[in-house]
């Protein structure tokens, strides 16, 4: 299963996932994410609360639209070096991921259908810091430390592995080998900083190239997360190697990504400006499946990007 051809993106189901909830539920619930750290709030009474509401938004916006969902994202920092900063042991850490897991599969019980299908992934951020990045850690040690997190996902019975905001080429390999190993399907998806390229200089051409050179083609397909459409775009240059994107998540906003997490208050857009600007991207990418929404969107914005791209959808069909 590890190539992912039985997730219902990669079979010409339009899908969408959500990301970047930490500055949603920092800003707007008014939360003190250690760490940034999402995961801990599964035992907070009302951060579950605002947890369910924030994806029930998310998910009801989605299926109006006839979109599927990728239920996933509260595990991007539910990995060894940051639970150990907020204090969680590895057998605390590994029983709250799978909590997680449960969580999001309540989702796909209670939403899924044949039209609206509903999958559930074990998000993975880097080991460091997105964006302030330093250290980078090789291949083979990336691999040994998100191992750990993607046997947990495998052993909670998630149906995919969704690596984000990578800036490290390879990390992203480490963690693509990691997930063949264990034979579980694996996205990619890079932080691309305005201008188009990697934080370490590659395009993200030479990105995946590489990955997929390194890996096999392991990964089931790439994104671009946690960066606005303008800042994006010129990464999308033209050539085969666009067949291998998947999906995009972008902000809601175009602000450097490092300043948006700390202006202290939410920058949420226009999400019908957003919908129109994922649309283009959908004219542009027909293959493409995963339209989701990294940080300062929520609902309403998953709504106008399902909605638009499903315009563009049945006007190319000619319906």
């Amino acid at each position: 299963m590890s190539n992912g051809q039985t997730l219902p993106q990669m079979n010409g189901t339009d899908m969408t996932c959500g990301g970047g909830i930490e500055t949603w539920l920092q800003y707007v619930d008014g939360f003190k994410l250690r760490h940034f750290c999402l995961f801990e709030l599964l035992d907070d009474k009302r951060g579950l609360a605002c947890l369910t509401d924030y994806h029930r938004k998310l998910v009801e916006a989605a299926v109006e639209n006839g979109f599927g969902v990728i239920n996933e994202g509260l595990h991007y920092r539910a990995s060894r070096d940051w639970g150990e900063l907020i204090g969680y042991s590895r057998e605390g850490l590994e029983e709250i991921n799978i909590r997680g897991i449960e969580f999001y599969k309540d989702f796909a019980r209670e939403y899924g259908s044949p039209e609206t299908p509903m999958t559930v992934g074990g998000v993975i951020g880097p080991r460091g810091d997105a964006y302030d990045v330093g250290r980078t850690p090789e291949a083979a040690e990336s691999e040994d430390y998100h191992s750990e997190q993607v046997l947990t996902f495998k052993k909670a019975g998630a149906d995919q592995i969704s690596a984000l905001t990578l800036s490290s080429v390879h990390e992203a390999i480490g963690i693509s080998r990691a997930a063949k190993a264990a034979d579980m399907p694996v996205v990619i998806s890079f932080f691309v900083k305005l201008g188009g390229k990697l934080s370490g200089g590659e395009t993200l051409e030479e990105a995946i190239t590489r990955v997929d050179a390194a890996t096999g083609s392991a990964p089931a397909y790439y994104m671009i997360n946690c960066t606005h459409p303008s800042e994006f775009e010129p990464a999308l240059t033209p050539g085969d190697w666009t067949g291998r994107l998947g999906g995009f998540m972008p902000n809601a906003v175009a602000m450097d990504t490092l300043s948006l997490c700390k202006l202290g208050h939410l920058e949420d857009g226009d999400p019908e400006e957003l919908g129109g600007q994922m649309a283009d991207l959908a004219r542009r990418f027909p293959h493409i499946h995963v339209w989701g929404g990294c940080c300062g969107t929520d609902g309403r914005h998953i709504g106008e990007i399902a909605r638009q791209v499903r315009g563009v959808r049945a006007a190319m069909a000619g319906g």
